[in-house]
């Protein structure tokens, strides 16, 4: 068996001046797939994303998945359909706060959450479950001052 251990570069690296002129606090824009994945009139079906609108889909992506249903992120999520059956008290609230931030904190790490309410519904779900209601308010932390709301129902 031959083993290969050779690396091909492709491009250069910057020169030393190059990369003293460049600022240090330059902010790189980060892009990424618009959620959920479907055909956007103007954009197509897979259509980019950036800043808010990035971070708004990535959150309800977070909070509306259940750990393991994504292969390749088999802790993804934040588990929050096993809770719809659990007696409602405060316990159980901050039990859900303390997994929804621990998901935001590890998958979401351009935003800061400022508040976080869960709210019970009175109406039920599809299934005839009972309904959680999540709010978020965050704060973008790649532009300054930038917040917005963020609500999900589950169940």
């Amino acid at each position: 068996m031959v083993i290969h251990d050779s690396t091909t570069i492709y491009g250069t690296q910057p020169t030393k001046r190059v990369r003293k002129e460049t600022p240090s606090n330059v902010r790189r824009k980060v892009f990424g797939l618009s959620y959920p994945l479907s055909k956007n009139i103007h954009k197509g079906y897979f259509s980019k994303e950036t800043g808010k609108e990035l971070a708004y889909n990535n959150l309800k992506q977070i909070l509306r998945t259940e750990p393991g249903e994504r292969i390749l992120l088999p802790k993804f999520g934040c588990a929050l359909n096993k809770y719809l059956f659990q007696p409602l008290d405060e316990e159980l609230f901050e039990s859900i706060k303390e997994t929804i931030l621990t998901s935001i904190t590890r998958y979401a790490r351009n935003v800061e959450v400022l508040r976080l309410g869960v709210f019970p519904l009175d109406e039920y779900g599809a299934e005839g479950m009972q309904a959680l209601h999540v709010k978020l308010l965050v704060k973008l932390l790649d532009s300054d001052e930038v917040t917005f709301d963020v609500g999900v129902k589950i169940g």
